[in-house]
């Protein structure tokens, strides 16, 4: 009797997976603000403090789990002046439909006031609103290489506006 059961599951969980896949394939835009902490070394001068930031970019999701790859642009206006940042990465969803909790694992690269370039992790939270409209907010931390060593953290919010697209 079990093994009639366990059979029943292994071939009902791949049909099962691939309606899930298929119906929740979309694009996304993304939009926010957010507060940074910023500590950067040069040579023999540094800049510390809290910048404001502003983001817009987009996500694809992948996989079975609804999983996204995203790119973001930020613009940053802090103690080492106005920068753009070039957000890269893989995030990874936890629970139901309507909470979700995030985990980010990306990369980072920094202009205009020097460059740099390093990994970042962010941890965070989703809420659905509706069927094409979450609110995200969340905690990141970068390190970067390049112009000098420098360590970034930053609070962000912000709205995910969501496409669904077709699988063919």
């Amino acid at each position: 009797m079990r093994g009639l059961l366990l059979l029943g599951l292994l071939l009902a969980a791949p049909r099962a997976q691939g309606q899930y896949y298929e119906s929740h394939r979309e694009v996304s835009l993304l939009g926010g603000l957010g507060l940074g902490y910023s500590d950067v070394i040069r040579s023999k001068r540094g800049a510390t403090g809290v910048a404001g930031v502003l983001e817009l970019g987009g996500s694809l999701t992948v996989g079975d789990d609804r999983n996204e790859v995203f790119l973001l642009t930020r613009g940053v206006l802090g103690p080492s002046g106005s920068e753009g940042v070039l957000l890269g990465g893989y995030r990874s969803f936890f629970g139901d439909e309507d909470w979700q909790s995030f985990v980010d694992l990306g990369a980072s690269l920094r202009l205009f006031s020097g460059t740099w370039v390093g990994p970042r992790l962010g941890f965070g939270a989703r809420h659905t609103l509706s069927d094409h409209l979450s609110l995200y907010g969340g905690f990141g931390l970068s390190l970067g290489f390049g112009s000098g060593l420098r360590w970034d953290a930053e609070a962000f919010t912000g709205l995910q506006w969501h496409f669904p697209i077709s699988s063919r």
